[in-house]
């Protein structure tokens, strides 16, 4: 029977569209396939893992991924590739903060006087002080969004060229309860209201988002569920000066469901029992709290009536490596401790190893464990074919010594050198 001309037509449209996404792929294929490669050769690679190094390995990166990585023998090099060599250097993923506040003030005054405009290049010194650090990712737990969407659409647009950024928008907490009335929160009241802040977070483009005290059961359910529907990751302040004892904050937050929570604050045997249990994060800003002690900056009512010291925080930390709590390494510096960038960052991992950490252990709970808490751990965190080119080499073992942690001689970003 002949075709009739539409559905000649209909044919001959659906051949031309299959024709032209064929070559299509075909050109991407070629393109990734002509991307220039650059050689990383004769470096001891820890990746990350927490397996053994690799001595005179080989890391192959391509465009923004890495594209192989093992021992020399065994990654051969590419004809005309850009090659690196990093002998008796070592090679490791870029760090990751999961707990900064990267556009708050360094003092009263400038908290009084401060704009939007001027926190966004707070936010973007520090990420220029990281970037040369080695520390290639941060998460943003509550910051003013207008500074933190500038931030990320400069980077969207190519006006800046810095590190990745995970940003939670607003601090969301209650009337009263814990940074009301800070630049960056946001205090709703009642499950509903938990839920707009949650979706309004969402609207504005943000992927993570974090609770904090004194919120009721109801309201950690809602931001919970609408977390969870909206495909976002959710952390929660651990306690704190607006904890309830004995039905503390954390115990409510972990019940509702949160991935994270931040700080080690005071909480009963059994919610660290619960936190094991549901495989939830821990992000423990132990030297910004050793720093606070030493200037006297934490409240008497803590340390007096709730009985609160550096103890209580080393402790806690101490108790959920026992439990194989997963944490991650976050600095929480902001106001007059601002200016301990970027070092603060690599005294929190070597106070992981006065506590009892190995250093192959703080390395993994700054790469892979820092994923994790992004919820990243398919594309970073370690140096493994496939995952995202987010670099550092160091010029010592950090194994040995983390002295050298801070002062990388190469970075790259995405796949990128600097």
């Amino acid at each position: 029977m002949a075709v009739k001309s539409n559905e000649k037509t209909f044919i001959f449209s659906l051949v031309l569209m299959f024709s032209i996404a064929f070559l299509s792929h075909a050109q991407e294929k070629k393109e990734k396939k002509d991307e220039p490669v650059t050689a990383l050769v004769g470096g001891t690679v820890i990746d990350g893992t927490g397996a053994a190094p690799v001595v005179n390995a080989t890391v192959l990166v391509q465009g923004a991924k890495i594209l192989a990585v093992g021992p020399a023998a065994t990654v051969k090099v590419p004809k005309g590739a850009n090659v690196i060599d990093v002998r008796g250097k070592f090679i490791l993923p870029g760090f990751i903060d999961c707990h900064t506040h990267i556009t708050s003030e360094t003092d009263q005054l400038e908290y009084h006087t401060d704009t939007n405009s001027l926190a966004a290049l707070r936010g973007l010194q520090l990420m220029g002080f990281y970037l040369k650090s080695g520390v290639t990712a941060i998460r943003d737990v509550g910051s003013p969004i207008e500074s933190i969407q500038a931030l990320r659409k400069a980077q969207e647009m190519g006006y800046v060229d810095t590190i990745r950024l995970f940003p939670c928008g607003y601090l969301i907490t209650v009337t009263g309860g814990h940074g009301d009335g800070m630049h960056g929160a946001l205090a709703a009241d009642g499950p509903w209201a938990f839920r707009k802040a949650v979706r309004e977070m969402n609207k504005e483009g943000f992927r993570h988002v974090k609770i904090s005290p004194t919120f009721t059961p109801e309201e950690a359910r809602a931001a919970v569920d609408e977390a969870k529907t909206l495909g976002m990751h959710i952390t929660a302040h651990g306690g704190g000066f607006s904890d309830t004892i004995p039905t503390t904050m954390t115990r409510i937050a972990v019940q509702a469901g949160v991935e994270c929570i931040e700080h080690w604050n005071e909480m009963e045997d059994d919610v660290l029992d619960l936190m094991a249990q549901k495989g939830v994060y821990d992000v423990p800003t132990l030297t910004i709290y050793r720093e606070s002690y030493k200037a006297d900056d934490i409240s008497r009512f803590l340390i007096e009536k709730r009985h609160w010291s550096q103890a209580m925080h080393e402790t806690l930390f101490r108790k959920a490596r026992d439990r194989k709590i997963v944490m991650g390494i976050g600095t929480d510096a902001g106001g007059q401790y601002r200016k301990q960038y970027p070092k603060i960052y690599f005294d929190e991992m070597k106070y992981f190893v006065e506590l009892g950490a190995s250093p192959m252990e703080t390395i993994v709970a700054a790469t892979k464990n820092g994923a994790l808490i992004l919820g990243m751990a398919d594309e970073l965190g370690t140096v493994e074919a496939g995952k995202l080119a987010d670099i550092q080499v160091l010029g010592a073992d950090p194994l040995k010594s983390f002295d050298a942690l801070g002062k990388p001689e190469i970075v790259f970003v995405n796949g990128k050198l600097h």
